[in-house]
């Protein structure tokens, strides 16, 4: 006789990264057993970000990240923490900080829990927009570096092409970013 498949809770999430006009954002579908840490990874990928900072979560002002980064006493480990565990109903929101030099917030939104199969594998199913390049100095200055880059007359245009290269703000690709979480992953 044959094993009835195993379901797995699946939460679709809308990230937002606070701070940028227009908006950067991400969909994604992960499991509702995944860690905190390994959701962080998670994000590391789907924004594009290089993991060269430290982070947190912080969700009813309860702070979860890495205990060895000694970001203080009552921190939570990450590692020890599922998301599901911190939340579970829709419209549930909580916030992930990523380089506290440049103060990138992300907004994480609960938007709906799905079924999965067993088979499930974590995807980023939408999205709009380049995540902005590390170490650009937080949303002020990205905004201030797109000015410049868009407007051939501004006076650090030269400055800011050299520093973003080929960067291109409208850029996005789910595909490409599922790639990267694949690799990741396997």
């Amino acid at each position: 006789m044959r094993q009835p498949e195993t379901r797995v809770e699946v939460y679709a999430i809308k990230v937002t990264l606070l701070g940028t006009s227009p908006s950067v954002w991400r969909r994604i579908l992960v499991p509702r057993e995944i860690t905190l840490r390994n959701l962080h990874r998670t994000l590391q990928t789907i924004m594009g970000w290089t993991n060269s900072h430290l982070h947190q979560f912080v969700f009813k002002r309860q702070k979860y990240s890495d205990p060895k980064f000694g970001l203080g006493a009552g921190i939570i480990d990450e590692k020890r923490t599922r998301l599901g565990d911190l939340v579970c109903t829709p419209r549930t929101r909580f916030l992930y900080e990523y380089d506290f030099g440049d103060g990138w917030q992300h907004d994480l939104l609960l938007e709906e829990v799905l079924l999965g199969d067993e088979s499930f594998h974590q995807i980023c199913v939408a999205g709009k927009r380049s995540c902005p390049p590390e170490d650009c100095g937080g949303s002020e200055v990205f905004a201030e570096l797109l000015t410049a880059l868009q407007d051939t007359k501004h006076p650090n245009h030269e400055e800011a092409c050299e520093w973003l290269g080929d960067f291109d703000p409208e850029s996005f690709s789910a595909d490409e970013i599922n790639r990267r979480l694949r690799r990741r992953t396997h």
